[in-house]
């Protein structure tokens, strides 16, 4: 256990002192202020509009923010973790370790985590920040932004266990590359099986539900969904029960506790690909 606190601290120094995830977050931080900037003018001229219009406009387009967050966020996992393997052993670091009388599943479990308290710190900061500032500037909150942040969080590391184990067998900027792809993929796949149940195609609601499975960022971001919009509200102003169309930006229903026991589950299966490829890699 004190190999994989050690290599722990010493993997969030390393993510601290990258010039790329600092730039990411002063993204973050424009984003936010932009947000306060479009709230605030939002709120001065929703008094033309229904109080619940009002509502229902500002929780969406606080969605659409979390959303950008959410990219952001899975970005910065990408960022960290696609360099952990592949390229501490193109630098000649990862040899100097390899050859010690260390565990690598230990070496391995301590990168991940410290990459995983750098994107959960990370999340939580930025989540709670833009939650916060709308809520001082238009007086919204959602109702349960805490679990939303969590959801949000849960994707990041779902991203990041992805790119880690991608990085055992490919080059940092290829491994980087390819989990991006897969992310964006999953997403795409979720809006094939949203457009499938408007339509009433069930080989696209299929393909949907069989992405969300093989890999869940699509679904834990519905779960954010779910605790960011007032659904009540949804329904009585926006009419989901009326026939609207439903878009990649609302959640009729939370996860079900099983699919969140498999994004938890899938997580542990795919770092123990990447233990079983480590275990392989030659000093």
């Amino acid at each position: 256990m004190n190999t994989i606190g050690v290599v722990a601290r010493v993997t969030v120094k390393e993510a601290s002192r990258r010039r790329l995830l600092a730039a990411l977050a002063a993204i973050s931080l424009a984003m936010v202020g932009l947000s306060a900037w479009g709230f605030s003018r939002f709120t001065r001229g929703a008094g033309v509009l229904p109080s619940g219009d009002a509502r229902a406009s500002t929780a969406a387009a606080l969605i659409a923010f979390m959303f950008m967050f959410s990219f952001v966020i899975c970005l910065s996992a990408v960022v960290i973790a696609a360099p952990a393997v592949s390229g501490e052993l193109d630098s000649g670091v990862g040899q100097s370790v390899l050859v010690r009388p260390v565990r690598r599943w230990e070496v391995l479990l301590g990168k991940w985590c410290g990459m995983a308290a750098v994107v959960a710190a990370y999340g939580v900061a930025v989540g709670a920040l833009e939650v916060l500032v709308v809520w001082a500037v238009s007086g919204y909150h959602p109702p349960n932004p805490a679990a939303a942040i969590a959801y949000l969080v849960f994707e990041g590391l779902v991203v990041l266990t992805l790119t880690l184990t991608l990085s055992t067998v490919l080059a940092p900027m290829t491994a980087g590359a390819v989990a991006v792809a897969l992310f964006g993929a999953a997403w795409l796949a979720g809006v094939v099986g949203t457009i499938g149940s408007t339509l009433g195609i069930g080989s696209l609601q299929t393909a949907g539900r069989v992405a969300r499975v093989v890999l869940p960022t699509d679904g834990l971001w519905h779960g954010a969904i779910w605790y960011l919009e007032p659904a009540s509200l949804f329904d009585r102003v926006l009419g989901r029960g009326g026939g609207r169309i439903a878009d990649p930006f609302t959640s009729s229903g939370g996860p079900p506790v099983a699919y969140v026991v498999w994004a938890a589950a899938w997580v542990l299966l795919v770092f123990a690909a990447a233990v079983h490829r480590f275990s392989r890699t030659e000093p």
